[in-house]
């Protein structure tokens, strides 16, 4: 592969893509191939069908490296929030006088909080959510600054063991020896939030097809996480419950779904058709509309039970920054949690010409962290900024 080009793994909870790209100018990316297959996906962190899965994986890094023109060597893996716990530590050093604050310091900090303790997870990532030095500052990067101490907020990332070996053999198989997991909660905070939003706490939403991620963010880091299996799957499964479930596929559900504005008024006969290449689906609008909404209170009813277990009045009056493709595209559903949660409700995503979906939040948010990665890891970047850094 080009040396300023990254492959790409998202894995979410009914698709997958592979991403390559590079850095372009202002901070933009240049892409190189792309391409999603959907999957059965998975719940309560276990896949559905890992022969679907490595299909769909094959498709793509195919489809995606056919448009690059070259083959992948290497691969960063997107963690969705079910596969990966996050832990927070506080942790402390002295020095014997006051000197410089070094990237070793940084590292032997970090050392001190986790010392592989979870033993069915991999450490992938940490973080700081700030630092304090001696004379109580507190920043985002202490390097450079004189103090006789350093206190770190800290967030580390654990993967499933059996989440990396999945993906380890099946990019294996394909070719693809090397491959490092990043945590997809993570690479969302860092990209779509601005820095000076995560200064206090912030809180992200990523609500895909069957899977939702809780996150408490602040400085560089995550101070809370809960992720569940629900999403805008279980919103279309509701009009098949009840008395009077409809008679129609799934995807021409969802597709329906699409058509509606749960916040918009209609007469009491206003129905919406869909047509196929095989026949004509017709459903009543106020049917969709009270069906949707039902689904859309269970979210909330998970969503609460999230705030109310971070347990910190702090957010009581933060926004609800709302991501993914689970139910973004309904018109009206971010008003309706808001109404219902009694909280401001934003959709956030990235602030690309044509890469402006929050669809496409995970995708780009783990392109970013990639190539931040790559570029870490790189001779000049070690040389410059210490090789401990």
């Amino acid at each position: 592969m080009s040396r300023k080009s990254v492959a790409v793994l998202d894995v979410r909870s009914a698709s997958v893509t592979v991403l390559i790209g590079e850095r372009g100018v202002n901070n933009t990316f240049v892409f190189k191939g792309i391409h999603s297959e959907a999957y059965d996906g998975f719940s309560d962190a276990e896949f559905f069908d890992l022969n679907g899965l490595q299909k769909a994986v094959t498709e793509s890094l195919t489809e995606a490296q056919r448009s690059f023109g070259e083959r992948i060597k290497e691969i960063y893996v997107g963690v969705p929030g079910e596969f990966c716990k996050v832990l927070t530590k506080r942790c402390f050093m002295s020095f014997q006088s006051k000197r410089r604050v070094t990237s070793y310091d940084l590292n032997a900090l970090f050392s001190q909080g986790y010392g592989g303790e979870e033993q069915n997870y991999d450490l992938i990532r940490q973080s700081a959510v700030c630092y304090i030095t001696s004379d109580k500052r507190r920043t985002i990067d202490p390097v450079g600054m004189v103090s006789d101490s350093l206190e770190g907020y800290l967030s580390y990332f654990l993967a499933d063991k059996r989440f990396e070996e999945i993906f380890r053999n099946m990019l294996a198989e394909y070719g693809i020896m090397k491959a490092e997991f990043l945590p997809t909660s993570l690479a969302e905070a860092l990209y779509l939030i601005p820095s000076e939003t995560r200064d206090d706490y912030a809180v992200l939403l990523d609500i895909d097809k069957l899977s939702m991620t809780f996150s408490v963010v602040c400085g560089n880091g995550i101070v809370y996480q809960n992720a569940c299996s629900a999403g805008g799957g279980h919103v279309t499964a509701q009009l098949y419950t009840g008395d009077d479930p409809v008679d129609v596929p799934f995807d021409v559900a969802e597709a329906m779904i699409g058509k509606i504005n749960l916040s918009s008024k209609e007469s009491s006969d206003s129905t919406i058709e869909y047509v196929d290449k095989m026949q004509s689906y017709v459903l009543p609008v106020r049917l969709l509309k009270e069906r949707v909404k039902e689904g859309l209170d269970l979210l909330c009813e998970v969503i609460n039970q999230c705030l109310e277990l971070f347990g910190d009045s702090s957010i009581d009056y933060k926004p609800i920054l709302l991501t993914g493709e689970g139910i973004t595209g309904i018109r009206g559903a971010r008003e309706h949690l808001s109404g219902r949660l009694n909280k401001v409700v934003e959709i956030i995503a990235p602030k690309l010409p044509y890469y402006n979906k929050a669809a496409q939040s995970s995708h780009l948010s783990l392109l970013n962290m990639a190539l931040e990665t790559k570029r870490e890891k790189s001779f000049l970047h070690k040389f410059f900024n210490g090789i401990g850094g």
